[in-house]
């Protein structure tokens, strides 16, 4: 159990949290929890929120400052405000814009009263940071890094057990293995199975073939087969089909970026003239991914799918910051790639 975790269950609760690290799905569960112990629902006076670059530090150093108003905390909330990332300390973000005060919050966050909590979850955090080392001073700092396969194995069981579920490591292995180590993911995929399993106490292997993986892949595999051959319609179409099934757009986001990420090892594998068995030994991977992989990898470059994937990663933070919907987010980014293919 980590450091944020012991100090929910014994609600020993510290005046300063940074948390931070590549699993987001750890860093908003962490968030959700502190948030809900410590503000009282629907108590907008003690709680303030601030999201993006371009936060003001004086701002916040200003709601640091007040006392909360018939309640036990007043809460602070920040999210990816970048001010932890190395080189932030110089009061700049990385497009050079001034942020302006960050000594002073460093400061403001070393006298913190006891009944203001500040919670704060960045991806990026620098520990030799002013910032980092005056929240370690008075709080807790906790990384969340991608989970290994045995903790996301053992994560999906005790998760299934909570739902009165029983599953075994072989059936939270092929989930693992069909679904990858996204958190939000897995967690999306337990949810339609535990649905599907209502009047049974088991999960198992046959639930996860029917339910979950194939019929999903099968409609990204086909999706990406229809922008690598200019079909826009076609990939619009796949598109709709998997909204239509309930399917999250930052789900299938997520899963676009896996395929491209898969299908650039495997052109790279191709261009060295290996066999599919070798491709998929190497990287892990089933021989009829490899080979339903290759013939877009075939039709594309290495450069275009690389492309692919910074459109994914720029659409995937336009959606976090606000700035788009992640419906019409996925929709225009499915509309580029099939343009950009022409």
């Amino acid at each position: 159990m980590g450091v944020t975790a012991n100090s929910l269950k014994n609600k020993d609760y510290k005046r300063a949290y940074l948390l931070y690290g590549t699993e987001s799905y750890l860093r908003r569960y962490y968030k959700n929890a502190l948030k809900e112990a410590l503000v009282n629902e629907g108590d907008n006076l003690n709680y303030s929120y601030f999201e993006g670059r371009g936060i003001n530090p004086q701002e916040v150093v200003s709601m640091l400052q007040t006392m909360p108003f018939l309640a036990e905390h007043r809460v602070v909330l920040i999210e990816n405000s970048g001010w932890f990332a190395k080189g932030s300390d110089d009061d700049s973000d990385s497009s050079g814009e001034n942020l302006g005060g960050l000594e002073g919050f460093a400061e403001a966050v070393k006298n913190l009263s006891e009944d203001v909590v500040l919670i704060i979850s960045e991806e990026k955090a620098d520990k030799r940071s002013k910032l980092f080392k005056a929240i370690n001073s008075v709080g807790i700092c906790e990384e969340f890094p991608e989970q290994t396969e045995d903790s996301l194995v053992r994560w999906l069981i005790n998760a299934a057990a909570a739902s009165g579920k029983k599953m075994d490591n072989r059936t939270a292995f092929f989930i693992v293995d069909e679904v990858g180590t996204d958190m939000m993911l897995l967690e999306n995929e337990l949810s339609k199975l535990t649905a599907y399993c209502l009047l049974r106490d088991a999960i198992t292997v046959a639930d996860v073939e029917e339910v979950c993986t194939h019929r999903i892949n099968n409609k990204i595999f086909d999706m990406i087969e229809a922008i690598s051959m200019h079909r826009q319609k076609e990939a619009l179409r796949l598109y709709d089909d998997l909204l239509s099934l309930r399917e999250s757009p930052f789900h299938i986001l997520a899963l676009l970026v896996r395929q491209y990420t898969q299908m650039l090892s495997v052109k790279e594998g191709i261009d060295r003239n290996e066999p599919a068995k070798i491709i998929g030994d190497r990287l892990g991977m089933k021989d009829w991914v490899v080979k339903k992989l290759a013939e877009p990898a075939r039709r594309m470059t290495r450069e275009a799918i690389e492309a692919c994937l910074e459109g994914c990663a720029a659409t995937d933070e336009a959606i976090k910051n606000g700035n788009i919907s992640d419906r019409m987010g996925v929709e225009l980014l499915l509309i580029d790639f099939s343009e950009r293919q022409r």
